[in-house]
């Protein structure tokens, strides 16, 4: 099945950006794109590996949801780069994630987990076939600045779980959320000790062999290194997906728009403007927990004063029509003291620019 791999990669590049979405990436235990790329924009990157993440490709972060190859991943295949699995968006190149710095980590116990992955930027359901996971090897030494090679991993999976979305509650250990856009797969996870990886793949069925590749840094028996991560943010990219992350749209540009307000308990919500283009924009909206204990549950309001409109949105409930309402899900309310959670949104510009001076609220 090799084959594969090399001959879609201009029809697979040409079908993504005509269609103008993204995919999706494991989210608990959070990847390192879940880190830095999905919660820390290359813009706003503080987290150390985030920072050297963004210097490497900042381009590239944007593009965290679409670590995309066509093939048969690693059960057919083999690739230099093993996060990105050589990803065609990457011409086959290493991704700000197939780097090894020192990445936060999530710690976890061995035996049965949960392992989730969010696909809002393509929730692929019908065609959607198996999950796929395999950890470093017991003894394995993580060396920031080394080298990660597939030799340091398990040859065999420890976990290949198959899904059918004609019987979707067919296999107990797939379950697919799809109010939330989530994949929560469970896995019995072997026994280790100190820092590991596991590396995980959502394929796709026959019609298109599409895939796609996360690393999760964890911890067994020992303290996390991450102390702020939430698995709530969602896109900062373009709208487009261009297929190197080198080179940005030409019909497109970055911006840094922003609006932001702070209630009485301390939760601040920021309107920001991450891209436009045309009469489109794509924007976010960022909650921090700056108070001194754990938020449970969040609502935000806010309003264009240009008349713009929303056109889609992820990671949160929405309503309204300008005025509108945006509502935590059940996987994304709980904003820790310093945490920030964030959702994201396309819409359709209401003058010549992106909208600017937002009012927004949160509680």
């Amino acid at each position: 099945m090799k084959s594969i791999k090399f001959l879609l990669p201009a029809l697979a590049t040409t079908f993504i950006a005509s269609q103008a979405i993204g995919h999706g990436l494991i989210v608990d235990p959070p990847a390192r794109n879940a880190h830095c790329g999905m919660t820390e924009k290359a813009d706003q990157a503080s987290t150390p590996a985030c920072v050297e993440a963004a210097n490497a490709d900042s381009n590239g972060m944007y593009q965290f949801m679409s670590v995309l190859t066509h093939d048969t991943g690693r059960q057919g295949n083999s690739s230099n780069n093993v996060c990105g699995f050589d990803s065609e968006t990457w011409n086959g190149g290493a991704t700000p994630w197939d780097h090894q710095f020192d990445w936060p980590t999530t710690s976890i116990n061995s035996g049965t987990q949960t392992i989730t992955w969010n696909i809002s930027w393509g929730p692929h359901w019908d065609d959607t076939e198996e999950f796929v996971y395999y950890i470093t090897k017991p003894g394995f030494n993580y060396q920031v600045g080394g080298n990660l090679t597939w030799n340091d991993f398990e040859s065999e999976p420890f976990c290949l779980l198959k899904y059918d979305d004609k019987n979707p509650s067919g296999n107990p250990n797939v379950v697919a959320e799809k109010g939330s856009n989530l994949f929560h797969t469970t896995c019995n996870i072997p026994s280790r000790s100190g820092r590991h990886i596991i590396y995980g793949e959502w394929g796709r069925n026959h019609y298109t062999y599409e895939r796609f590749h996360s690393c999760s840094d964890v911890t067994f028996g020992g303290t996390a290194s991450s102390s702020s991560y939430s698995s709530s943010s969602s896109s900062s990219s373009s709208s487009s997906s261009s297929s190197s992350s080198s080179s940005s749209s030409s019909s497109s540009s970055s911006s840094s728009s922003s609006s932001s307000s702070t209630n009485s308990g301390g939760l601040a919500c920021e309107h920001v403007i991450s891209n436009e283009w045309g009469n489109g924009f794509q924007g976010a909206i960022r909650i921090t927990n700056n108070g001194n204990s754990a938020v449970n549950g969040w609502t935000v309001d806010w309003q264009y004063a240009d008349g713009s409109a929303v056109t889609q949105s992820w990671n949160v409930s929405l309503s309204g029509s300008n005025p509108y309402t945006g509502e935590s899900l059940g996987w994304n309310s709980t904003v820790n003291p310093g945490s920030t959670v964030e959702f994201g949104f396309t819409g359709e510009k209401g003058g010549s620019s992106a909208p600017t001076g937002v009012s927004v609220s949160c509680n």
